[in-house]
């Protein structure tokens, strides 16, 4: 093989495909990216046998052909490489990289192995795409993303799930102690399909090679879902197992709400997690009709205490939370305001934006 790429546009693709590759075995062919070189453009491709990226840009084949090089070493030559066009040859299972206006006389050679033996990467029946807004996507995956289990033992909790609801798209992510869900339409038209659980790692790879202008394409196919944006395209196995029924975890007909500032409230629990006890976690939130008190105690070091204004005309209640899921929650409430709604102050708490949107987060308190 040989063709002649912009040396920055080639870095782009292959530091993208850097997320998708098996790093345990750097002997095995999924720690490579494979190239083919054909007409006037490369094919990209990296996987890890779950996830999987192909991309492809415009190059002057020279020769036509196909390798596999270590990828981790490729993207670090890339990175070295003055700006500008490069040739890349491949023969006797080596990768030559030259910058074709240089005056270093610089020379690559990185060891190759052969293409025949790069997984195959599985596509999807282009029927089966639709189209979806990349910022509105982006936002719902950002709003529940964060909330999902790393206990692998519950390895249904470690994803995002995904339905289609009274025609709008819903996302939920849940790790038994917290649960994000945001529901929105769109006009584009949502054909329906059967719920599935989305690997992070692939939403975080969406995120990567999002512009977050336009709309990008979304499938799934048995036990994969797919993604497009522009020359990429993106796939991953999908979490099998059943999801927990999350509307029955959210509470409803709530009795007490108490309104404060979103930012009040991060100040404060940000200051008073300084002083809490570090395996525990524990932070209080004291709510009065005079308002809201955020406090921490730690044996060793000392306690510490904060007033912030609210609204609020229920009964005296004194809740602790573990900070760790407490202060991400309140930081993805993009709002000047937020309430906490609930029942009793040792059942689920729901924090909502206010005035209200189309996400809402449920927090369990700690028991005493």
């Amino acid at each position: 093989m040989k063709f002649i790429c912009q040396c920055q546009t080639l870095r782009q693709e292959i530091e993208y495909a850097m997320g998708f590759f098996t790093q345990k075995n750097s002997l095995s062919i999924t720690t490579n990216v494979y190239l083919e070189n054909s007409g006037d453009l490369l094919t990209i491709k990296a996987t890890d046998l779950k996830m999987s990226f192909v991309s492809t840009i415009d190059v002057k084949t020279v020769v036509p052909g196909s390798t596999s090089v270590f990828c981790e070493k490729l993207v670090a030559v890339m990175k070295n490489l003055p700006e500008g066009d490069i040739e890349i040859s491949e023969e006797g299972g080596k990768l030559t990289i030259r910058p074709i206006e240089s005056d270093n006389n610089i020379n690559i050679n990185l060891k190759t192995m052969d293409a025949s033996k790069y997984p195959e990467i599985q596509g999807c029946s282009e029927n089966l795409y639709f189209s979806l807004p990349q910022k509105d996507y982006i936002e719902m995956v950002d709003k529940t993303s964060f909330a999902v289990s790393e206990d692998n033992t519950r390895y249904f909790l470690t994803g995002v799930y995904m339905e289609k609801k009274d025609e709008k798209l819903a996302l939920v992510a849940t790790d038994g102690r917290r649960l994000a869900f945001i529901s929105r339409s769109f006009e584009q038209e949502i054909p329906s399909f059967s719920p599935v659980i989305i690997p992070v790692k692939f939403l975080q790879a969406l995120k990567s090679i999002s512009s977050g202008e336009g709309v990008f394409s979304l499938a799934m196919d048995g036990d994969s879902i797919f993604s497009k944006i522009g020359n990429r395209t993106i796939s991953s196995t999908l979490i099998s197992g059943n999801y927990p029924n999350y509307e029955r975890v959210i509470p409803k007909n709530l009795s007490y709400t108490c309104k404060m500032r979103v930012s009040d409230l991060e100040k404060a629990i940000t200051l008073n997690s300084v002083l809490i006890e570090s395996k525990s976690k524990r932070i209080f939130v004291d709510l009065n009709t005079e308002g809201v008190m955020i406090s921490g105690e730690d044996t060793d070091f000392g306690d510490s205490k904060q007033i912030i204004p609210c609204e609020y005309d229920g009964p005296t209640a004194k809740i602790s939370f573990n900070c760790s899921l407490l202060l991400p929650t309140v930081k993805k409430i993009e709002s000047e305001f937020l309430k906490i709604s609930y029942n009793t102050p040792t059942a689920a708490m729901v924090f909502t934006p206010e005035p209200e949107k189309d996400y809402i987060f449920v927090l369990m308190p700690m028991q005493s």
